[in-house]
């Protein structure tokens, strides 16, 4: 017999899609600014990168290359370019091709770290907890843009000690606040 509110197969799922461009801005809490200075680190930006002083601390900019959004999950994954250097006298780590995903449960904000040209390897950065809900706002054309505001990232367990041993400090512990960010992809 033939069932009339029966499905022909498997329920479609919503198709992922794919982030083409966009930036990831973070504004640097002045205590994070404050804490580097007072080590005496000197941050800075590895290109296309962007640090730039505000008032009171800084911002920087990450563009977004490419990126992965499955809004049935929702998963996602956000690429990015350029990066952040952090030297105190010789001794000089850059953080860089960071990638925003929750690909394991939880948002985290990963990256490459190097100290002096030697890389250390990809490790969870930044937790990122979201204050408000991601929007997608259409626009003509078909394309859409992705929209997240006022997250916040705190330093991981695994930055802290490893930002402790390439400084020889015990300055830095996970949770320590970094900054405010917002994300923008269109796809």
């Amino acid at each position: 017999s033939t069932c009339s509110t029966c499905s022909d197969g498997p329920p479609a799922a919503a198709p992922s899609l794919q982030l083409t461009k966009g930036a990831t801005e973070v504004a640097l809490y002045a205590s994070f600014v404050d804490a580097l200075g007072s080590l005496g680190v000197t941050p800075g930006n590895v290109l296309p990168g962007s640090l730039i002083p505000t008032t009171n601390s800084a911002k920087i900019a990450f563009p977004i290359p490419t990126g992965e959004l499955d809004a049935s999950g929702p998963k996602v994954e956000i690429l990015h370019s350029g990066g952040l250097t952090l030297t105190a006298g010789d001794t000089r780590v850059a953080l860089t091709s960071f990638i925003i995903e929750n690909l394991g449960g939880n948002l985290r904000l990963t990256g490459v770290v190097k100290a002096n040209d030697t890389i250390v390897g990809r490790i969870p950065l930044f937790r990122v907890v979201l204050t408000q809900a991601p929007e997608v706002i259409p626009s003509s054309g078909g394309a859409a843009h992705l929209s997240i505001k006022g997250a916040r990232l705190t330093l991981t367990d695994a930055a802290a000690k490893a930002l402790n041993g390439v400084f020889g400090t015990t300055a830095f512990a996970a949770g320590f606040n970094i900054g405010i960010a917002s994300i923008y992809g269109n796809y």
